[in-house]
Protein backbone atom coordinates (compact mmCIF):
# COMPACT_ATOMS: atom_id res chain seq x y z
CA UNK A 1 0.00 0.00 0.00
CA UNK A 2 2.75 2.54 0.55
CA UNK A 3 4.71 1.58 -2.13
CA UNK A 4 1.37 1.99 -3.82
CA UNK A 5 0.96 5.50 -2.52
CA UNK A 6 4.63 6.63 -3.22
CA UNK A 7 4.18 5.80 -7.13
CA UNK A 8 1.27 7.44 -7.30
CA UNK A 9 2.63 10.43 -5.59
CA UNK A 10 5.65 10.27 -7.12
CA UNK A 11 4.26 10.21 -10.37
CA UNK A 12 2.13 13.12 -9.70
CA UNK A 13 5.34 15.01 -8.75
CA UNK A 14 6.65 14.16 -12.24
CA UNK A 15 3.69 15.12 -14.23
CA UNK A 16 3.53 18.13 -12.38
CA UNK A 17 7.36 19.52 -12.64
CA UNK A 18 7.18 18.25 -16.63
CA UNK A 19 4.35 20.63 -17.16
CA UNK A 20 5.79 23.73 -15.24
CA UNK A 21 8.89 23.14 -17.48
CA UNK A 22 7.13 23.09 -20.77
CA UNK A 23 5.68 26.15 -19.84
CA UNK A 24 8.24 28.03 -20.50
CA UNK A 25 9.35 29.23 -23.59
CA UNK A 26 12.66 29.76 -25.48
CA UNK A 27 13.08 33.27 -26.71
CA UNK A 28 13.67 32.30 -30.40
CA UNK A 29 9.66 31.17 -30.01
CA UNK A 30 8.43 34.71 -30.00
CA UNK A 31 11.21 37.01 -31.11
CA UNK A 32 14.05 36.92 -33.99
CA UNK A 33 16.72 38.89 -34.47
CA UNK A 34 16.00 42.03 -35.92
CA UNK A 35 16.65 45.06 -34.07
CA UNK A 36 13.71 48.24 -33.94
CA UNK A 37 13.75 51.27 -31.95
CA UNK A 38 10.13 52.32 -30.67
CA UNK A 39 8.89 55.46 -29.31
CA UNK A 40 5.67 56.42 -27.77
CA UNK A 41 3.57 56.77 -24.31
CA UNK A 42 3.47 53.95 -21.55
CA UNK A 43 -0.14 53.11 -21.07
CA UNK A 44 -0.18 50.27 -18.86
CA UNK A 45 2.58 48.36 -16.71
CA UNK A 46 2.71 44.88 -15.44
CA UNK A 47 5.63 44.61 -13.39
CA UNK A 48 5.17 40.66 -12.54
CA UNK A 49 6.36 37.71 -13.12
CA UNK A 50 7.33 35.56 -15.62
CA UNK A 51 8.61 39.02 -17.57
CA UNK A 52 8.15 42.70 -16.59
CA UNK A 53 5.73 44.27 -19.62
CA UNK A 54 5.32 47.71 -20.61
CA UNK A 55 2.40 48.33 -23.29
CA UNK A 56 3.44 51.61 -24.81
CA UNK A 57 1.49 53.40 -27.70
CA UNK A 58 3.37 54.46 -30.51
CA UNK A 59 1.77 57.08 -33.02
CA UNK A 60 2.83 56.69 -36.40
CA UNK A 61 3.58 59.21 -39.52
CA UNK A 62 0.27 59.01 -40.83
CA UNK A 63 -0.85 59.92 -36.99
CA UNK A 64 -2.70 56.44 -36.61
CA UNK A 65 -1.70 54.89 -33.45
CA UNK A 66 -0.57 51.18 -32.50
CA UNK A 67 0.28 49.53 -29.47
CA UNK A 68 3.63 46.84 -28.63
CA UNK A 69 3.77 44.61 -26.24
CA UNK A 70 7.10 44.89 -24.85
CA UNK A 71 8.89 42.73 -22.70
CA UNK A 72 12.01 42.46 -20.28
CA UNK A 73 13.22 40.04 -17.86
CA UNK A 74 11.80 38.94 -14.45
CA UNK A 75 10.83 41.99 -11.88
CA UNK A 76 13.45 39.78 -9.93
CA UNK A 77 16.14 39.84 -11.59
CA UNK A 78 15.65 43.33 -12.77
CA UNK A 79 15.66 44.84 -9.31
CA UNK A 80 18.84 43.14 -8.29
CA UNK A 81 20.42 44.93 -11.71
CA UNK A 82 20.12 47.95 -9.47
CA UNK A 83 18.40 49.91 -12.10
CA UNK A 84 14.52 49.06 -12.26
CA UNK A 85 11.80 49.32 -9.84
CA UNK A 86 8.29 48.76 -10.16
CA UNK A 87 7.76 52.73 -10.33
CA UNK A 88 10.90 53.26 -12.79
CA UNK A 89 8.67 53.56 -15.64
CA UNK A 90 5.04 54.51 -14.75
CA UNK A 91 1.63 55.34 -16.83
CA UNK A 92 1.82 58.35 -19.23
CA UNK A 93 5.94 58.27 -19.64
CA UNK A 94 7.36 59.22 -22.77
CA UNK A 95 10.31 56.47 -23.48
CA UNK A 96 12.41 55.01 -26.50
CA UNK A 97 12.87 51.70 -26.24
CA UNK A 98 15.36 49.18 -28.19
CA UNK A 99 15.20 46.05 -28.34
CA UNK A 100 14.23 42.42 -30.67
CA UNK A 101 11.04 42.41 -32.56
CA UNK A 102 8.68 39.57 -31.99
CA UNK A 103 7.57 36.74 -34.82
CA UNK A 104 5.10 36.49 -37.14
CA UNK A 105 4.54 40.75 -36.99
CA UNK A 106 3.16 41.12 -33.88
CA UNK A 107 3.72 44.45 -32.34
CA UNK A 108 5.86 42.69 -29.64
CA UNK A 109 9.50 44.15 -28.29
CA UNK A 110 11.73 42.23 -26.34
CA UNK A 111 12.94 45.58 -24.47
CA UNK A 112 17.47 45.98 -24.52
CA UNK A 113 17.52 49.53 -23.78
CA UNK A 114 14.93 52.13 -22.20
CA UNK A 115 15.60 55.76 -22.58
CA UNK A 116 13.20 57.88 -20.73
CA UNK A 117 12.24 61.58 -20.74
CA UNK A 118 14.89 62.50 -18.23
CA UNK A 119 17.74 61.02 -20.01
CA UNK A 120 17.61 57.99 -17.77
CA UNK A 121 18.98 55.03 -19.61
CA UNK A 122 18.00 51.73 -18.77
CA UNK A 123 21.08 49.85 -20.21
CA UNK A 124 21.17 46.77 -21.87
CA UNK A 125 24.09 45.75 -19.36
CA UNK A 126 21.73 45.47 -17.02
CA UNK A 127 19.06 42.90 -18.91
CA UNK A 128 22.26 40.61 -19.86
CA UNK A 129 23.76 40.38 -16.24
CA UNK A 130 20.11 39.06 -15.50
CA UNK A 131 20.28 36.82 -17.68
CA UNK A 132 18.87 37.87 -21.04
CA UNK A 133 20.04 36.97 -23.75
CA UNK A 134 22.57 39.49 -25.63
CA UNK A 135 22.79 37.53 -28.53
CA UNK A 136 19.93 35.05 -28.97
CA UNK A 137 19.93 32.36 -31.35
CA UNK A 138 19.38 32.75 -35.17
CA UNK A 139 15.87 31.69 -36.65
CA UNK A 140 16.33 28.44 -38.21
Amino acid sequence: MIRKAFTIGLSLLLVLASARLAAHHSFAAEFIKEDATIEGVVTEVWFKNPHVRYYVEVTMEDGSKETWDTRGQSPTALRRSGNWRVNTIKVGDHVVMEGYLGRDGRKLLSIRKVTLDDGTVLPERAVQEAGYPSDPPKDP
